[in-house]
């Protein structure tokens, strides 16, 4: 008896933590750690970064699959959650919940040393994320290439709208890039991570809804994917205005 209560008692507890979570986000295009694809899942992999102790960078995972690219390629990336039982399948059924938090912040990076530094290639503001579209990036034309998928790495970081919450997920990859090529300058923005000794009060501007958004901005589509984060691209060290709100 004592073991049967003690199992549905940890049982019920994993099931209140998932229901509680199971609406956030985390990235399935390209298959990124910690997924249900993967061979490691992990039940917070949606989570924010500081989730009982998740760490940043990527959550602290271990690696996942790893998707070869090309410098140049357009990565469709696409969001997901555990209301979405065929991650196979896109768009995903509609009605699913999702906890967007208002929208927020998005930026799409990579790094080449194994998380320890972050080139932007993609930001989009307000509407983003929703697993319901398609958030396309380009790998810039001019970028070198990476083969050592486990220090290659693509990820999606986003500030929330309705609460200081700041979320990382990464993908293994491989680029096959230019020749004597040069990364992005655009540093990935790191906010409400108490981990590096940062206060959690940040926010982003969002479109305050709860359910599915208008999807990608036409202007942040086009600038995400015709090269303006490139090295030597217009966005610079400074790309576009997040909308970054500090308490």
């Amino acid at each position: 008896m004592k073991t049967t209560f003690l199992i549905s008692s940890v049982l019920l507890a994993t099931l209140s933590v998932l229901s509680s979570t199971s609406a956030h986000i985390a990235i399935s295009n390209p298959p990124a750690q910690a997924g249900p694809w993967s061979k490691n899942p992990s039940n917070a992999v949606h989570a924010w970064i500081g989730y009982r102790g998740k760490k940043f960078p990527c959550g602290g995972y271990k690696k996942g699959p790893v998707t070869t690219y090309h410098a140049g390629q357009i990565i469709p990336v696409r969001f997901w959650n555990f209301e979405i039982k065929d991650y196979k399948k896109f768009p995903p059924p509609g009605g699913l919940t999702q906890s967007r938090h208002g929208g927020g912040a998005c930026e799409f990076s990579l790094s080449y040393d194994g998380g320890k530094s972050w080139k932007v290639i993609g930001q989009y503001t307000k509407t983003c994320p929703d697993i319901y579209y398609e958030w396309p990036v380009l790998i810039p034309h001019n970028v070198p290439s990476c083969t050592n998928s486990d220090k290659c790495l693509f990820a999606m970081s986003w500030t929330a709208y309705a609460t200081d919450q700041y979320y990382h997920h990464c993908a293994n990859i491989v680029i096959n890039g230019a020749k004597n090529g040069h990364l992005p300058v655009l540093d990935m923005t790191v906010v409400d991570v108490s981990q590096r000794h940062q206060k959690v009060n940040v926010h982003a501007n969002g479109d305050a809804r709860s359910g599915k958004s208008s999807g990608p901005n036409h202007q942040e589509k086009t600038l995400s994917t015709n090269g303006f984060y490139a090295f030597g691209g217009k966005a610079g060290h400074k790309g576009i205005n997040l909308g970054l709100v500090r308490a």
